[in-house]
C-alpha cells in the first residue's frame, strides 16, 4: 500500500494493529510517521504514542509498551526506528522472539504498532521477519523517479499559489540529483525568496540551491573525461573547501566511474538498470547514459583505476589530496 491508502484506512478507522514502512525516501516516511502520530489526539499522545528506537533501546520494552491497553483513549500508536533484529546481523533474545510472537498472534485489539524498516536489508528467512511480514501490512515509499517528483513540487507549489518556471524546475532536478526529499527541503528559501511575485526562477534556483555531492561529482567526472583540466580542479577544490572530506570525494567519484562502467555493460530501462544495479536512482542511471554517449569505455577504466589509486594513497600516506587528484588528471589527460 501507499501513503494514499494510509491515509484512507485511518480516514475510515479501519487500520491493522501491525504495520511494515519500506522505502528510502526520508520526506515521505516522515509523511507516515506524522500520520500515524495524527491517529492519537494531542491531548492524549503523552500516553498513548510512543516512539522507540532500536538502536538505543531493548526490544523488551517496545513489547511491553505494545502489550499495554491505551491509558483513557480509544488507541494507542507505538512506533519502532531501526528493528535490526529483522536483519541478518541482528540479534533477538528468545525470550523476546517468544513474546513478539505471541504479541502479534494475539494483538491488543486497539494498539498499532508500526516497524519503520526504511532501507535496512531485512532477512525474510528469519522466522521472526516471516511472522512480522504475514501480519502487517506493507507500506512501500520508493524513491521518486524524475517525473514523479516534478509532479509532485508542482502539485505543493500550486497549493501555495507559486509557480515555478520548467527551467528552474529542470535546474532543481539537477542541482538535487532528483531526489525528491532534497528538492522539498529546498522549498522554504525558495517560497521566501518569491513571496511578493510567487514566481519561482531559474536565477533564484542558481543563487539558493546547492548541488549535492553527486551532482558535483557528475560534472567532476564529466571535466576529467572532456579533458577540461582547470574547470576539475576547480570543483575538486570547492568540493574540500566546503568541507567535504577527501575520502568521501574520492569514494563518490570512484563509485561514479564504476556506476558508467556498468551501466555500459547493461541493456534495458532506467528502471530496470537501477533495480540490477541495487536500486540506484533512475535520474542517475539516466544521466551516465547520457554522458556515455561522449565517453570511451578504455578512458572510464583508466579513470576508475586512478581513483582506486588516490584511495589506497590516501589511507596509507599523508600526501596532499590536491596533489593527488591534480597529478592524476595530468596524468590521466
Amino acid at each position: 500500500m501507499n501513503l494514499k491508502q494510509l491515509y484512507q484506512q485511518i480516514q475510515n478507522n479501519a487500520l491493522a494493529n501491525f504495520y511494515v514502512v519500506i522505502g528510502d525516501e526520508d520526506i515521505l516516511i516522515q509523511r507516515a510517521k506524522q500520520a500515524f502520530k495524527a491517529i492519537i489526539k494531542s491531548d492524549d499522545r503523552e500516553m498513548n504514542f510512543s516512539q522507540f528506537d532500536l538502536s538505543q533501546q531493548d526490544l523488551s520494552e517496545v513489547i511491553d509498551d505494545a502489550m499495554s491497553l491505551p491509558f483513557f483513549g480509544d488507541r494507542r500508536v507505538i512506533l519502532i526506528q531501526n528493528p535490526e533484529f529483522l536483519t541478518a546481523k541482528g540479534k533477538i533474545s528468545e525470550t523476546n522472539q517468544d513474546q513478539l510472537s505471541k504479541l502479534i498472534e494475539s494483538p491488543v485489539a486497539d494498539n498499532v504498532v508500526v516497524f519503520l524498516i526504511n532501507d535496512l536489508k531485512i532477512d525474510k528467512r528469519k522466522k521472526i521477519t516471516k511472522q512480522v511480514l504475514k501480519h502487517a501490512e506493507q507500506i512501500e515509499l520508493a524513491a521518486l523517479n524524475e517525473s514523479a517528483a516534478k509532479q509532485a513540487i508542482t502539485q505543493q507549489l500550486q497549493q501555495q499559489n507559486y509557480t515555478m518556471s520548467p527551467d528552474a524546475l529542470q535546474e532543481l532536478v539537477v542541482r538535487t540529483n532528483a531526489q525528491y526529499t532534497v528538492m522539498v527541503n529546498e522549498l522554504p528559501k525558495l517560497l521566501a525568496y518569491a513571496v511578493y511575485d510567487k514566481k519561482i526562477t531559474l536565477d533564484a534556483v542558481n543563487a539558493l540551491v546547492p548541488k549535492t555531492l553527486t551532482a558535483n561529482v557528475f560534472d567532476l567526472v564529466d571535466a576529467v573525461m572532456t579533458k577540461k583540466i582547470k574547470q576539475a580542479l576547480i570543483i575538486y577544490r570547492a568540493l574540500l573547501q566546503n568541507g567535504e572530506a577527501a575520502l568521501r570525494v574520492n569514494a563518490v567519484l570512484t563509485g561514479q566511474f564504476r556506476l558508467l562502467i556498468q551501466v555500459a555493460g547493461l541493456k534495458g530501462s532506467d528502471q530496470e538498470i537501477s533495480q540490477q544495479l541495487g536500486g540506484i536512482h533512475p535520474y542517475r542511471i539516466k544521466l551516465a547514459r547520457k554522458m556515455l554517449g561522449k565517453y570511451n569505455l578504455p578512458a572510464l577504466r583508466t579513470g576508475y583505476l586512478g581513483m582506486i589509486l588516490i584511495e589506497s594513497k590516501l589511507k596509507s600516506t599523508n600526501q596532499d589530496p590536491e596533489m593527488l587528484f591534480e597529478r592524476f588528471i595530468l596524468q590521466y589527460v
